[in-house]
């Protein structure tokens, strides 16, 4: 199960939110980005409930405002 977690973060906070997310288990890649959303997190679960657990360690970290899911079908 692939999904792509875009990141929202305090204004001055994004780099050190990119590596904390990073850090994050199941998250592969992290990137920061220019646009509606600062940080886009390349995401890879067994199950949903494996997905579930990375999303809600990534909304844990500190200076997360908002994220958004997308999961890829194919």
């Amino acid at each position: 199960m692939l999904a792509f977690v875009m990141a929202n973060s305090v204004p001055d906070q994004s780099e050190w939110v990119l590596e904390r997310i990073g850090e994050v288990e199941g998250v592969e890649e992290a990137y920061r980005t220019f646009g509606v959303y600062d940080i886009v997190a390349v995401v890879k679960a067994k199950t949903n409930e494996e997905l579930k657990g990375i999303i809600l360690n990534i909304r844990k970290v500190k200076h997360v405002v908002s994220t958004l899911t997308l999961m890829v079908v194919k």
